[in-house]
Parts: structure tokens; sequence; C-alpha cells
């Protein structure tokens, strides 16, 4: 299997951070630079949607109208408003 590209990049940690981040690869016998690419790929597996964009989007229904109502402002709807004690 045919090596990667890397490019390199500059990250800046907080310090005492980043201290806690060499303790954690040293106790797994690895480099810092290794665990920052495995949460960086870590990352990309579990928050991008390959492919999804607004229009792969389903509406989510909150309701609807009654039968052969045209608005929400309809008369069915001004009267039930009104019949139920509605305050506005």
């Amino acid at each position: 299997m045919a090596q990667a590209l890397m490019k390199p990049v500059t990250i800046y940690f907080q310090e005492l951070k980043y201290l806690m981040f060499q303790q954690m690869a040293a106790r797994q016998n690895r480099k810092a630079a290794e665990l920052v690419r495995d949460a960086m790929d870590e990352y990309l597996e579990n928050h991008s949607q390959s492919g999804a964009s607004l229009d792969s989007w389903s509406p989510v229904s909150l309701g609807g109208l009654k039968a052969g109502a045209s608005d929400w402002l309809s008369k069915d709807y001004q009267s039930e408003l009104l019949d139920s004690g509605a305050k506005f």
C-alpha cells in the first residue's frame, strides 16, 4: 500500500494540555503526532457527512392543516382558536 502524502501543519495547544497529550502518547509508546492524526481521522469520520447538503434534508412535519383548509388563517382555524378561549 502506497503511503499517503503528508502535509506539515502547525497547531497551537495550551501548554498543560499538550504535556498531558505527550504523556498519553508515551504511555501508548507512540508519538504525539500520531495521536493528532488519529484524532483528526476520527473527527472526520464522525462529523462529516459525505454528500450531505441542505438539498438532501427531508422536511419534518410539525402538523398540518385541516382537510379543506387553505391556510392557517382560514375561517376554520379562526373559529377554533376563538372558541377555545385562546388569548392573544
